[in-house]
């Protein structure tokens, strides 16, 4: 099942801002699969990990 994260305030106001490849690396190693960024928005499509047997 694909899910969407909608992270608020991601690169508002220029302040600390938060590469998308960074955040696409923390979302891979947690565990996520295809995972992709929109643009600087926050904005992120995964889908869950899978189960191990």
């Amino acid at each position: 099942m694909q899910y969407i994260a909608l992270l608020r305030g991601i690169n508002v106001g220029g302040k600390r801002p938060v590469k998308m490849s960074v955040l696409k690396t923390a979302y891979e190693a947690a565990g996520f699969t295809n995972v992709q960024t929109y643009i600087n928005s926050g904005n992120v499509c995964y889908l869950k990990p899978q189960k191990q047997a």
